[in-house]
């Protein structure tokens, strides 16, 4: 992984002006990209490369993904050159793409799971059985409380960032598999984040490039499904939602779809 080394120009960037742009679902690169096209104007991937110290390399990848997400334009030019949207409309761009992402989790939610989870359905009392949980921090806390309770197994999908937020909870997880639990991850393992991968490597890792969201399971008992927004390697500052149940059949369900990830995916031995 590289690290960005900011250099001494009138585009220093203040944490105040980077974190709006990641909770709207930048990463850092690509936020202080926009920021620097904010404040220097129309500029070359050279240029850019100069004042971030961002790598050249990645400079066009970092480009093309802000494009993506409507923060900037690219100019029919040699060399490309590019320009920041404004800010008021990437906002615009990045509501409007946020709030298709929930309706589309929300359809998932009832038109795929709902009708299976109906079908499992196996407890007396159906109330407590989901609990939504907002923002990235609350939901870390329930995850922790929920694996230091664990028994016998934890089953973990994520993405590839997921992996390096999940090396914040190595501690707890090697205390768990201290206990005794199981403990199997589904995700992207690549060079970005094979040092993490390398750290949790008493867990059973599988290599799996189809996981998009992240999901827990806990003892075939208790689950949680989670959005990340952004999906970005802070483990505390984001506007995830959560979803947590303590449904056995629901929980089943999960381990289900954990198990066609895990199965998909290749064994990572360390």
């Amino acid at each position: 992984m590289f690290q960005m080394k900011m250099k001494n120009n009138s585009n220093n960037q203040s944490d105040e002006e980077i974190k709006p742009l990641l909770e709207l679902g930048l990463n850092k690169y690509e936020a202080s990209i926009y920021l620097t096209l904010i404040n220097d104007g129309t500029s070359t991937a050279k240029d850019i490369s100069n004042i971030t110290g961002i790598p050249y390399g990645k400079i066009y990848e970092i480009i093309d993904s802000l494009s993506t997400k409507g923060f900037v334009n690219i100019l029919p030019s040699k060399p490309m050159k590019c320009q920041a949207v404004s800010p008021k409309t990437a906002v615009e761009n990045a509501k409007e793409k946020l709030n298709k992402r929930f309706d589309e989790l929300e359809s998932y939610m009832n038109d795929k799971l709902e009708p299976k989870f109906e079908s499992h359905k196996r407890y007396a009392d159906p109330k407590g059985v989901f609990l939504l949980i907002n923002g990235r921090a609350n939901i870390y806390k329930k995850v922790t409380d929920l694996l230091k309770g664990s028994k016998k197994t934890v089953n973990i999908a994520t993405t590839e960032n997921g992996l390096k937020r999940l090396v914040a909870q190595r501690e707890i997880l090697q205390d768990a598999h201290a206990r005794g639990v199981d403990i199997k991850i589904a995700a992207p393992v690549t060079k970005e984040n094979s040092d993490d991968a390398k750290l949790l490597s008493f867990c059973k890792i599988s290599d799996s490039n189809n996981v998009h969201n992240t999901m827990y399971t806990f003892d075939n008992q208790e689950s949680m499904v989670i959005d990340t927004i952004p999906d970005d390697e802070n483990y505390i500052s984001g506007r995830d939602l959560g979803v947590h149940s303590k449904s056995d059949s629901f929980s089943r369900l999960m381990d289900d779809f954990y198990h066609t990830y895990h199965s998909a995916g290749k064994n990572v031995t360390h």
